[in-house]
C-alpha cells in the first residue's frame, strides 16, 4: 500500500503544480502531495532499512538425523570446512534412514558459523534448528510495507546437532583418509595381519577370563560366546585406532 500512497502523492503533486489555477489551492494541493511523497518515501526508507514496523521472532525445530555413512560397524557424520579460518562448516548427515543421497547445512552467512555439535548419552541423534525471523508486528503494518518482500526474511539460524557417544564426526578429508585405510585392510596381506592380530587378542582375553572364572576351561559354548563378543571389541579397537591415527 506504502508504494501506491508514493504514486499517489507524486502523481497529486503534478497535477496540483500543473493544472491547478488559483495560486492559493495550488500551493496547498503541492504541499499535501508533497508531504504525502515525502512521508511515503520516509516510512519505505525507514522500513526498508530500519525494519521499521517489525520485530523479530524465534522459532525452535527438533528433528531425528542419521548418520551420512554407516559401513564397518561405524556411524559417521560428515564436514566439510569452508573459508580460511577453519570454523565454519557444512555438516553432512540423512533426514530418514533410507535416504540415497546425504543432505547437509545451508552455506550461507545466516548459518555457516552456526554449526554446533554435542555429545549425548542417547542412542539417537537430534538436529535443533533455531531461527529468528523478521514478521510484521501487525496485520497494519503488513498492509503497509507487505510489498517489501522482508515478512520471514532470515536473520540468524543455528543448528545444533546432539550425537550419541559412539558417532563419529570426520572432515571430508579423513572420511576419505580413513576409506583408504580400510580397504588397505582388506588386502590379501592385511586380512591374514589382522586375523592374527584377532586372534592373539582373543586369545589373550580369553586366557584372562578364565584365569578370573576357571569354570570357563571346561564350558566351550561360553568360550564361544566370549569368542565372539572379544572378536567384536577388537574390530571396534582397530577402527577406532584408525580414526586416531587421522587426527
Amino acid at each position: 500500500m506504502i508504494l501506491a500512497t508514493l504514486v499517489i502523492g507524486a502523481l497529486s503533486a503534478f497535477i496540483c503544480y500543473v493544472y491547478i489555477k488559483p495560486v492559493v489551492w495550488r500551493v496547498i494541493g503541492t504541499l499535501i502531495s508533497a508531504v504525502i511523497l515525502i512521508g511515503s518515501l520516509v516510512l519505505l526508507a525507514l522500513n526498508s532499512h530500519e525494519h521499521y514496523g517489525m520485530h523479530k521472532v524465534t522459532s525452535t525445530k527438533v528433528v531425528q538425523v542419521y548418520p551420512a555413512s554407516s559401513k564397518n560397524n561405524m556411524n559417521i557424520m560428515i564436514y566439510q570446512p569452508v573459508g580460511s579460518n577453519g570454523k565454519e562448516t557444512v555438516q553432512i548427515y540423512k533426514e530418514t534412514k533410507n535416504q540415497k543421497k546425504p543432505s547437509h547445512t545451508q552455506a550461507n552467512e545466516y548459518t555457516v558459523a552456526n554449526n554446533h555439535i554435542q555429545r549425548t548419552n542417547a542412542k539417537t541423534a537430534t538436529l535443533t534448528v533455531k531461527e529468528t525471523r523478521w514478521k510484521f508486528k501487525s496485520k497494519t503494518y503488513k498492509f503497509w510495507f507487505g510489498v517489501s518482500g522482508l515478512q520471514n526474511k532470515l536473520v540468524k539460524r543455528t543448528n545444533t546437532f546432539k550425537l550419541p557417544q559412539d558417532w563419529l564426526h570426520l572432515s571430508t578429508t579423513q572420511v576419505k583418509a580413513l576409506q583408504k585405510k580400510l580397504a588397505g585392510m582388506k588386502t590379501k596381506a592385511g586380512q591374514a595381519k589382522v586375523k592374527a592380530q584377532a586372534q592373539q587378542y582373543v586369545q589373550q582375553q580369553l586366557k584372562a577370563a578364565i584365569m578370573k572364572d576357571p569354570s570357563l576351561a571346561t564350558d566351550k559354548a561360553k568360550q564361544a560366546a566370549l569368542a565372539k563378543q572379544y572378536a567384536a571389541q577388537f574390530q571396534q579397537q582397530l577402527i577406532k585406532k584408525a580414526v586416531a591415527d587421522l587426527k
